[in-house]
């Protein structure tokens, strides 16, 4: 699509040539057009209701693909070998993994997730302190979780190894 945009941008450029007074750079008038072009595109793609990226992302929030419905992993998903954590040591590696993942989500993520599993409220509550929807507010949550066991995983294993 970008291509698209792009080749879009230059075809209306040679067909307006005679009109561009020279009053700034061309690289700057075509910047101005393709913006044009881009506002154009995303305003049709809203109108017809068609995915903005172009790409189908239908089973990105597939009931069931990740998590049950009460957060819990899915089967394969679930975090493979998961250490026991036995003595404090290893509890505390964890809990330092987890302060670290915690503080690199992006701000509003680590709000939700900290409120939802560190301060057990309400999610209708959690939704209305952070001004979200509730898909929004689900969406962020997932996705926080699915960074978060990434980075744990991430931190736990370059320890071991």
């Amino acid at each position: 699509m970008a291509e698209d945009l792009v080749q879009l941008t230059f075809v209306a450029a040679w067909e307006t040539m005679d009109r561009f007074a020279g009053d700034s750079s061309p690289r700057t008038w075509l910047f101005a057009i393709l913006k044009h072009k881009l506002a154009d595109h995303y305003r049709r793609v809203y109108r017809e209701g068609k995915p903005v990226s172009g790409i189908d992302l239908s089973n990105d929030e597939e009931p069931g693909r990740y998590f049950s419905t009460n957060g819990h992993w899915e089967g394969t998903h679930a975090p493979a070998d998961a250490p026991a954590f036995d003595d404090e040591d290893q509890q505390e590696r964890l809990d330092r993994a987890l302060r670290h993942c915690l503080d690199a989500l992006p701000p509003h993520w680590r709000s939700a997730v900290e409120m939802k599993y560190l301060m057990n409220k309400d999610s209708g509550r959690i939704q209305e302190a952070l001004g979200l929807s509730e898909t929004n507010y689900w969406q962020q949550l997932h996705r926080a979780k699915l960074k978060l066991r990434a980075c744990i995983q991430g931190r736990l294993n370059e320890r071991t190894h």
